[in-house]
């Protein structure tokens, strides 16, 4: 299948590892031009970016940003406006901030602030500094959440700002989705499972093995979830508006 976003540009925050990157590698196989937003680690990402280049004969930026930080937000934004003409794609990926592992009674108003800055507000913030250039720019747009399991099905316990920052996108893309519909914005999320990337590495080890009883059809990799958001930001998937896909294996039946 054509999926008719070659030639395209794409902002993805949180872009250079994990689900980021594998979202990254198929929209770079299939000819989109990257922004890469990454907080930490700057070799890893400016070499992922030249990998990508290299590979896919794409432009591919990694550009560091806080994008908890408003005003980061605003420069990393301007930043990708001088490298590319304007921005088509935008995947909403970063996540941190989460106290996993505190009760909730003992939870602090920073500990939780900090899981919806980490989680939920740069999502707000980054979608507005997008809808504003689709306006500028004179053309509609893909946008694609990232919520998680958490929200809607788990047994882990003391996850409470994670699973509420992560509920929070859905029903932000879904209200989203329908006051940008109208603009060309399409708007999206997905919900992933047991993805094998930063959080959980080898298979054989404790940690995934004590999360086998849970799946149904094996270990998720990075590139499903590419493949996935790829149909979501192109033209295929025009009938789907506001959606928040189970991408999660059949973990939450």
């Amino acid at each position: 299948m054509d999926l008719q976003i070659g030639g395209r540009y794409a902002v993805i925050t949180g872009g250079t590892k994990g689900i980021g990157a594998g979202i990254a590698k198929v929209l770079a196989e299939e000819g989109v031009n990257l922004a890469l937003a990454y907080r930490s680690d700057r070799e890893g990402a400016e070499e992922f970016a030249q990998s990508l280049e290299e590979h896919y004969n794409i432009k591919a930026a990694a550009i560091q940003a806080d994008l908890t930080d408003p005003a980061q937000a605003q420069a990393f934004y301007r930043e990708v406006l001088s490298i590319y003409p304007t921005t088509d794609i935008l995947i909403n990926n970063a996540a941190g901030g989460s106290p996993d592992g505190t009760p909730f009674e003992d939870l602090t108003l920073e500990q939780w602030q900090s899981c919806m800055d980490g989680c939920l507000s740069h999502v707000f913030t980054m979608s507005q500094l997008f809808v504003r250039e689709c306006r500028r720019a004179g053309h509609g747009g893909h946008i694609v959440n990232l919520s998680a399991k958490a929200a809607f099905h788990s047994k882990s316990h003391h996850k409470i700002p994670y699973a509420t920052a992560k509920g929070a996108i859905a029903a932000l893309t879904q209200r989203m989705a329908n006051d940008l519909i109208e603009e060309g914005i399409f708007v999206n999320a997905m919900v992933p499972g047991y993805v094998l990337s930063s959080f959980y590495r080898d298979p054989a080890s404790p940690q995934c093995r004590a999360k086998e009883k849970d799946l149904r059809i094996g270990w998720a990799v990075p590139e499903d979830m590419g493949r996935i958001a790829a149909f979501l930001c192109s033209p295929c998937s025009r009938q789907i508006i506001g959606a928040v896909l189970d991408c999660s294996g059949g973990t939450m039946l």
